[in-house]
């Protein structure tokens, strides 16, 4: 099982398997981000503060944010 998220502009996957840790993360725009959880609100809530966390300290070094390369597009019928 895979879901798509945005958060603050860019895209992740948490993607599930039957494995230690559940739910794993990535950020195809910032594959620095390494995190994951035992349930995907975990998983969604880690990624959320990884995120933060990682723009921040980019932000403290005096570094550019990634550019966002992938978006998230929402089709309604």
């Amino acid at each position: 099982m895979n879901t798509i998220h945005e958060y603050r502009g860019y895209v992740f996957a948490i993607t599930y398997e039957a494995r230690e840790p559940a739910y794993t993360v990535d950020f195809p725009d910032i594959p620095d981000i390494i995190t994951s959880g035992e349930t995907l609100s975990e998983a969604f809530s880690n990624a959320c503060e990884a995120l933060d966390l990682h723009l921040e300290s980019l932000q403290k070094l005096g570094k550019r944010r990634p550019k966002v390369k992938h978006q998230l597009i929402v089709e309604s019928s």
